[in-house]
């Protein structure tokens, strides 16, 4: 079973107003996610041998159809490079398939990628599972809070793109690739 923290319970107006880390509104999320999600987790990893990213990718090619991996990359909302690596490792599992549409030479690069037939079935064993879960996590709301929480979600996803492309008012951006937090953390001063 997996221990973790449990946030108390808070006013409703902390999440506005936040007076300490667990009255932040990402942080909810982000428990709730760890919490909700460590089931589908468990049963992509330990059931089927892929990770949550890969089952993600699969569900965008089989819900979406055919696409080039800069279109993937768009639905799901990850940096192409990241999208390039998880192709590769896909296709190495069979679960994905290059295809070069509209290609004259054989020896064109590929446009589009695709879900193979062993990616379908995998979709069509995984998805009744995980929605599932979903349902489980969901039944201790009414019909009327899960249109709220629906709309909610929609108009803080739509905040938060909007406050992400604005740059947030920080002037600074994070460097993982050189080092990140840790390199920046030196550069301050501070000690190892």
């Amino acid at each position: 079973m997996i221990q973790m923290h449990h946030p108390a319970p808070t006013d409703p107006g902390r999440l506005a107003e936040p007076r300490e880390h667990d009255d932040l509104l990402n942080y909810r999320i982000k428990h709730l996610l760890r919490m909700g999600g460590a089931p589908a987790v468990q049963l992509c990893e330990g059931g089927y041998g892929v990770t949550r990213r890969q089952w993600r990718f699969v569900a965008a090619l089989v819900e979406g159809g055919a696409m080039s991996p800069s279109a993937l990359a768009e639905r799901i909302e990850l940096p192409r490079t990241v999208v390039s690596r998880t192709i590769i490792e896909l296709i190495g599992k069979g679960l994905i398939e290059r295809r070069a549409e509209g290609r004259t030479s054989a020896a064109a690069r590929p446009t589009r990628v695709a879900a193979s037939a062993e990616g379908r079935r995998l979709y069509a064993e995984l998805f009744p599972r995980l929605a599932a879960i979903n349902r489980r996590l969901m039944e201790v709301l009414d019909a009327e809070e899960v249109v709220v929480l629906d709309r909610c979600l929609t108009k803080l996803t739509a905040q938060a793109r909007r406050i992400l492309e604005e740059g947030a008012g920080v002037e600074v951006r994070a460097d993982r690739r050189h080092g990140g937090s840790g390199k920046r953390w030196r550069e301050l001063g501070h000690p190892r």
